[in-house]
């Protein structure tokens, strides 16, 4: 998904976005206002993809999954800091929205359901900001999917969301570990 994400970034810094299929968008929409998403599935995914289960849960394994998750939202964040060199008057606030209130979700989706089901916040955040109206509020999903502005109150409301989805990442409710059998020769 990074790397999907990254050569998006390259091959379209100033591209715009005219319909999903049948459906005409208007306003046309920047791509790297849009690439956030497919980043934000790439957090939700990146530590629930490994079938070992935790034997202990200690504060390293804490630890390591709350570096994996930063490390891919760096990652992510990067790749937007790229697309805001390449490309022309990027919206980093809306960008930056994006990215947090979509990981926050997709995150908080993998710890409950797995990482099978990461994709589906992203897709109906996608969703419902195309068939809603654009301008009625900032707080529609088409404002807090599609708009090239951010404003102070929705990136409070996204980095919120991003820690509390984050944090239940990291806790991981579905895995609660389990106990070593006792060996044969003991």
């Amino acid at each position: 998904m990074l790397g999907l994400a990254l050569v998006l970034t390259v091959a379209f810094p100033d591209g715009r976005i005219s319909q999903f299929g049948p459906l005409v968008l208007n306003p046309q929409l920047r791509v790297l206002v849009v690439v956030p998403m497919l980043m934000a599935v790439a957090v939700g995914i990146s530590q629930g993809v490994a079938p070992t289960p935790v034997v202990f849960r200690n504060g390293r394994v804490v630890l390591v999954r709350a570096a994996c998750y930063a490390l891919t939202l760096l990652v992510s964040w990067g790749i937007v800091l790229l697309g805001a060199q390449l490309g022309t008057g990027l919206p980093l606030a809306a960008c930056l929205r994006n990215l947090l209130l979509i990981s926050g979700v997709c995150a908080a989706t993998g710890a409950l359901a797995g990482p099978v089901y990461v994709f589906i916040p992203a897709v109906v955040a996608l969703a419902a900001a195309m068939v809603t109206p654009g301008e009625s509020s900032e707080w529609t999903p088409w404002s807090m999917s599609f708009r090239e502005t951010a404003s102070t109150e929705q990136l409070v409301v996204a980095a919120v969301v991003a820690m509390v989805g984050l944090a239940l990442a990291v806790w991981d409710p579905r895995s609660p570990g389990y106990l070593r059998r006792a060996s044969a020769g003991s």
